[in-house]
């Protein structure tokens, strides 16, 4: 196993910490911290704006790191906009999806979505007073292309599920859905909520076939502040700007305004520059040691499996096969999930407890609240071991 831990300042900075909460936020690389430094101490200049020459350098900084994002994620620098999170990419993107919904039409969504991805689409249901449906969790768990395909017709508008759950790790079958939704309706927009996978997996924007992506740079190692949305070309050109104001027009008259070419169409207002640097050398670490990272989360992943499946009262959801990321859920007979992340925090281990995000899913599971390990290219055997220790430790205090 390589050792990833000394690549990130804070885990270094803090050596006893068991750091078992990736999923919601991961740690950041030296190389990253380094970047956004290096850019405010020396190129720092708004972008898009001046011609003098500190600001071109801003821009083509800028630029650079959008090309090289667009590079990893194998599709076009104009396909590539920046928002400040995947939360606010996908509203957004709902909003800007409103005049393609009809009153007749349905949107799909699963029981298996994050609120971000989830929220936006039921109100945007409302408020077109159309058909808002959910593909169960039953049915995604045996089939997740099926289960999706069956609820799609001629009169779906938009289909939007996870790449990967935020709780349980399910990775769903992305080109099979977006291939089994095209075949029975090819007006229909996909998009895909990539934020987990794009810590676990390299995202291929061509060969997955969605129409949009969204992610989010604080999961792959990158700064929080930093939303990456991919849109096909041709539908970016035809759909309405998220937000109005500077840098997103081409031309403003009284009587009216017409919008600059994408990405520009969609970046109202000045971007966090520094973060869009950081973000691009984020996902170039991530991508630079990706056989590493895979290789080392899947060991330990099925160590954490194996030791929690071993404690008597202890249930993992899902992880009935190898089709998951390294995000493991379960439940402790008796104690609540609260409980047992404040009883880890005493052993300097930090884990998630509550119904993350996704109460739709958590009605399906038929629980309020799990608690959550999620693993990340630095963590060792010795952070799950701590995690066992505190799992028995609450057994003994209040099971």
């Amino acid at each position: 196993m390589k050792d990833f831990k000394k690549d990130f300042p804070l885990l270094e900075n803090n050596p006893g910490l068991h750091y078992l909460d990736n999923a919601a936020t991961t740690q950041k690389p030296g190389i990253v911290i380094e970047a956004i430094k290096r850019f405010y101490e020396e190129k720092n200049a708004n972008t898009h704006r001046s011609i003098y020459s500190l600001s071109e350098q801003a821009t083509n900084m800028l630029e650079d790191a959008r090309e090289k994002i667009a590079l990893l994620i194998n599709t076009n620098p104009e396909e590539i906009i920046f928002t400040k999170n995947a939360t606010e990419g996908l509203n957004n993107l709902a909003n800007s999806l409103s005049a393609e919904v009809k009153e007749n039409n349905n949107i799909v969504v699963t029981e298996l979505e994050h609120h971000s991805n989830f929220v936006p689409w039921q109100q945007l249901a409302k408020k077109k007073k159309c058909e808002f449906r959910v593909a169960k969790y039953e049915d995604v768990l045996k089939d997740s292309a099926e289960a999706i395909k069956k609820l799609v017709d001629s009169n779906t508008s938009i289909v939007s599920f996870t790449h990967m759950s935020n709780v349980t790790g399910k990775i769903l079958n992305v080109k099979k859905i977006v291939g089994m939704v095209r075949k029975k309706n090819k007006n229909t927009i996909i998009v895909v909520d990539s934020c987990q996978a794009a810590a676990h997996l390299k995202i291929n924007a061509e060969e997955l076939g969605a129409d949009f992506i969204c992610m989010s740079a604080h999961k792959f190692y990158g700064p929080m502040g930093i939303g990456v949305l991919y849109g096909r070309k041709e539908l970016l050109k035809n759909i309405n700007p998220f937000l109005y104001g500077g840098n997103m027009i081409s031309k403003v008259t009284i009587e009216k305004s017409e919008w600059a070419e994408p990405p520009g169409k969609f970046e109202a207002g000045t971007i966090d520059v520094a973060g869009i640097i950081g973000a691009a050398k984020a996902l170039e670490y991530f991508h630079g040691n990706y056989e590493e990272i895979k290789k080392d989360e899947e060991a330990l992943k099925e160590k954490l499996l194996g030791k929690l499946r071993e404690i008597k009262g202890v249930k993992v959801i899902g992880h009935e096969d190898k089709g998951y990321g390294p995000i493991v859920s379960f439940t402790v007979n008796r104690i609540h999930p609260h409980d047992l992340a404040t009883i880890a925090d005493r052993n300097n281990v930090c884990i998630r407890a509550g119904h993350h995000c996704a109460q739709p899913f958590m009605a399906a599971l038929g629980v309020s609240a799990t608690s959550r390990a999620s693993l990340a290219c630095y963590n060792k055997e010795e952070d799950v071991d701590k995690l066992i220790e505190s799992i028995n430790q609450a057994k003994k205090m209040l099971g």
